[in-house]
Formats: structure tokens, C-alpha cells, sequence
């Protein structure tokens, strides 16, 4: 792969963090989360792409074209694709996120929706993802779903569901205040879905 310089594809920061998790796990300073890496995986790097100031798609003459931060928009903070893009790929298109029904895009669906930049790597900013990684054993180390931080957000959002209001994450993290990081946001959102699936369902942020 061939890109321009100051910036690197997805799917090497994912490999990067797994490397890094992997070292952290055989040294023993992760608590057990029950699903190997997995889940850790997939909050750590949503954690890194939401830290981007910009993202971009490389094409075929390795030009970066800019690109809307909505590809790396996390549906489920716990799983490793968003509708757009799954992160050990990295490429356009490459989710294997179901839709409603079931069902994964078919190539002329995806041609349809993505035109030309259909399987191309996408990129950040390489400073950005350095910055992010100067935290990462940080943040896995204090890892705690108990938080009780977290459980109070996680109670806020599914109250807010329950008084039926309109959920978004954009619209909870205003209401939940600077205060909760990013990451203990996502593993807030992410206990909420576990009673509340829909939270979990791609497109959430269009408040739909």
C-alpha cells in the first residue's frame, strides 16, 4: 500500500493497537473483558478515528482526496465495522454490518453509494494517530466498565429513552457534559445498548 506522507491507513492503526493490546494483555495489565480483544479493539481504535481532525479516502495515483468523518462514525463502539467501513480493512465499503433486514450491500449497491471511491483505503492523519497512541496503555490499563461514572451515564441515556426523547449520540454527549471522555462515553452507550439494542443500530447519529 502507498500513501502520501503525513497521513496512515486504517487498517495499519488497527494493526498497530492490536499489537499494542496484545502486549498489554500478555503482560497482564487488561482486565479480562470476556471476549479476547475484541471489544477493546474496536473501542480503542472508534477512540482514535473520533480524535481525528480530518480523514481521507487514498486513491488509485495515492492522492489523498478529504472525506467525511461520517465513514469512521461508530454504530456499535463494541464491534469492529460501522455501515461504512470495517476497521481490520479499512477500505470503503468493506463493513460487514447487516442492514435492517439482514442482509449486506451488494456490489452494484455499493458502486451506487460510493461511486469510484468504492475499496479505497482510508487514512488519517498520521500526528493524530501518534497523539492518540502516547494514551492508549493509559486508557486500557484504567479500563473499568464499573465506573460509576459510566453507569450513570449509561442510566441517563436509556432514561432519556425511556421519557422518549430524541436519542442521539451528539444529543447525549451535550446532555452528559465534557466532563465523560470520549472513551467512557462509548462504553457508556454501550452498556445502555445492551438494554436498549437500537442504540446499537447503524445511522444512529442521523437522529432517525
Amino acid at each position: 500500500m502507498f500513501f502520501e506522507d503525513g497521513w496512515v491507513s486504517l487498517s495499519e492503526v488497527t494493526a498497530e493497537v492490536f499489537r499494542r493490546l496484545q502486549a498489554m494483555k500478555a503482560a497482564g495489565q487488561m482486565r479480562d473483558t470476556g471476549d479476547g480483544l475484541r471489544s477493546m479493539l474496536a473501542l480503542s481504535v472508534w477512540d482514535i478515528c473520533d480524535a481525528c481532525s480530518k480523514i481521507g479516502v487514498t486513491g488509485p495515483d495515492g492522492v489523498v482526496v478529504p472525506a467525511t468523518k461520517d465513514l469512521i462514525a461508530w454504530a456499535d463502539p463494541r464491534e469492529l465495522s460501522n455501515e461504512h467501513v470495517n476497521l481490520l480493512v479499512g477500505n470503503v465499503g468493506s463493513s460487514d454490518l447487516p442492514d435492517a433486514d439482514g442482509n449486506l450491500p451488494t456490489r452494484e449497491q455499493l458502486m451506487l453509494r460510493y461511486g469510484p471511491f468504492v475499496n479505497l483505503p482510508v487514512v488519517l492523519p498520521v500526528n493524530n494517530f501518534q497523539s492518540s497512541l502516547t494514551f492508549l496503555e493509559e486508557e486500557v490499563v484504567k479500563h473499568d466498565p464499573g465506573d460509576e461514572h459510566i453507569l450513570r451515564a449509561a442510566q441517563l441515556i436509556l432514561t432519556m429513552i425511556e421519557d422518549g426523547e430524541l436519542v442521539t449520540r451528539e444529543i447525549a454527549r451535550v446532555k452528559l457534559g465534557a466532563s465523560l471522555s470520549r472513551r467512557k462515553f462509548k462504553v457508556a452507550w454501550a452498556l445502555a445498548a445492551q438494554h436498549s439494542p437500537e442504540l446499537a443500530t447503524p445511522n444512529r447519529w442521523a437522529g432517525l
